[in-house]
């Protein structure tokens, strides 16, 4: 989807170029700003959304490790007093708890490398718009026709939202410092769909009994 949308964007910057290179400036040229800024702010809301997947998953991560250190605990206590049937089930907890973690890990791992490429992108985009907007002035300066001089300043609107995407945009924390290395990132970015999945079954699942609870069961099954 994202390969489309930066090979739309550079389309749009080509056309951009071809149509001001024109004797005429048609107003396709502001359709072509239009289309470029949309891709922008649609690149742009996918990091943002991107930035929240990313806290969810942090703080399921910090509650699945809390919840293995108990589990462990547990089964050192239950060892400690020769209980090793409370000792297993703690340890099979523990094991589960350590599994999520695992998943969760690789799963903001690809999240973060995904959020560092969409950044990346934003910076290209915003490079390129700044040179159409320097090749709309360029011409404006050199035009003295008033159909050109109209035709552009109805342009003026995009780039003022532009700017304000800027502004947003420079209190970005940026990952990466060339295109090619984005483009290595991209290529060797793990796959989270199936990690994703298995740990959205195990949330959906009913709620295991707790340590306490599966060594009650235990006792009343043997008559203790």
């Amino acid at each position: 989807m994202f390969e489309d949308l930066r090979r739309a964007f550079r389309e749009a910057v080509s056309n951009f170029k071809e149509e001001l290179g024109r004797e005429d400036v048609p107003e396709v040229v502001d359709r072509l700003l239009q289309q470029m800024v949309q891709e922008m702010t649609d690149t742009r809301a996918y990091v943002k959304k991107l930035d929240a997947d990313i806290e969810v998953a942090e703080k399921r991560l910090a509650h699945e490790e809390e919840q293995a250190k108990t589990a462990l605990r547990r089964q050192a206590m239950a060892q400690g007093i020769g209980d090793e049937e409370t000792a297993a089930i703690a340890l099979q907890f523990a094991q589960k708890h350590a599994r999520h973690v695992e998943i969760l890990e690789q799963k903001l791992s690809a999240f973060r490398q995904e959020r560092t490429v969409r950044t990346a992108e934003i910076e290209e985009m915003t490079v390129k718009f700044k040179e159409a907007r320097a090749q709309r002035e360029r011409l404006t300066a050199t035009a003295g026709r008033s159909q050109a001089r109209g035709s552009l300043g109805e342009a003026d609107a995009l780039f003022a939202e532009l700017d304000r995407m800027e502004s947003k945009i420079e209190g970005t924390d940026h990952e990466t410092a060339a295109a090619d290395e984005v483009a290595d990132a991209l290529g060797e970015r793990p796959r989270y769909d199936d990690l994703a999945a298995e740990l959205d079954s195990l949330g959906r699942s009913a709620p295991e009994p707790s340590v306490e609870e599966r060594l009650e069961e235990l006792k009343r099954r043997m008559g203790r």
